[in-house]
C-alpha cells in the first residue's frame, strides 16, 4: 500500500490516519510493536513523517514510547477500562441531557434510521461498529457542545479496539446491545434531565463496560 498525499493532506497526517484506523479496528492490538521503517516501507513514505505520526499518537495517548523499544500499542488494564467508561458516561451523559432539549421530530427520525441500520448489521462487526457510531452520531451532533463532543469522540476512539473484541466474543452481545439502544431512544424521546442522564450513564456502565469486563482475560 502507497500512500499519497492527497487533498490537502500532508504525508504524516495519512500516516496518522492509517495507524489510527488499524488501532481502533484492533488490526494492531494492545502492545503490538510499532516499527517505523517497516511503516515508512510499507506506505511508501519517508521515515520522517512516520516518526512524527507516532509521536502524535503517543501524545493521544494511543501508543506508548519506551526507550529502546520504540512505540507499542496502547494496552488497557482492567482498571483503566472501568475508569474509561467512568468518564464516559459523565460526559456523555451531559451530552445526551442537552441533545434531548434541542432534538425535534426529524432529529429524533434520523436516530430512528440510525437504529434501523444497528439492527441490520447482523453478526457484520464492522458495519455494527458504524451505525453504532452513527447512532451516538445523532445525540452528539444536536447537543451544542463541540469540545464536549470532541472529548467524547476522543474517548470513544480509545475505547473502540475492546468494544470489537466483546462482539467478537460475545454472540449475544449485537442483540443485546441493540435492545439497549432503542430502550435509551425511548427515554430520550420522553425528556426529563435526571432521568435521561440516568438512564445514558447505566446504559453505558452496563452494556458498554460490563460486556467487555465479561470477556476480559
Amino acid at each position: 500500500m502507497v500512500l499519497a498525499a492527497t487533498d490537502g493532506h500532508s504525508a504524516q497526517t495519512l500516516v496518522y490516519l492509517h495507524l489510527l484506523e488499524k488501532i481502533r479496528s484492533g488490526q494492531l492490538p494492545g502492545g503490538t510493536h510499532i516499527v517505523s521503517a517497516t511503516v515508512a516501507d510499507e506506505l511508501g513514505v519517508s521515515r520522517i513523517p512516520v516518526r512524527e505520526a507516532i509521536r502524535q499518537l503517543a501524545t493521544e495517548g494511543f501508543l506508548q514510547l519506551r526507550s529502546n523499544r520504540g512505540a507499542i500499542v496502547t494496552s488497557l488494564s482492567r482498571e483503566q477500562i472501568v475508569e474509561l467508561c467512568e468518564i464516559r458516561s459523565v460526559l456523555e451523559g451531559l451530552a445526551m441531557v442537552h441533545a434531548s432539549t434541542q432534538m425535534k421530530q426529524r432529529e429524533f427520525a434520523e436516530a430512528e434510521l440510525a437504529l434501523q441500520r444497528l439492527a441490520a448489521a447482523g453478526s457484520d462487526i464492522d458495519w455494527f461498529v458504524r451505525a453504532h457510531e452513527q447512532f451516538h452520531d445523532v445525540f452528539l451532533t444536536n447537543c451544542g457542545r463541540p469540545q464536549l463532543v470532541n472529548e467524547i469522540k476522543r474517548q470513544y476512539t480509545v475505547f473502540e479496539p475492546y468494544l470489537r473484541i466483546n462482539l467478537r466474543r460475545s454472540p449475544t452481545a449485537l442483540k443485546n446491545t441493540v435492545a439497549e439502544h432503542a430502550d435509551l431512544l425511548e427515554v430520550v424521546k420522553k425528556g426529563g434531565q435526571s432521568v435521561v442522564e440516568t438512564s445514558t450513564r447505566q446504559h453505558i456502565m452496563r452494556m458498554d463496560l460490563q460486556e467487555i469486563l465479561n470477556g476480559f482475560t
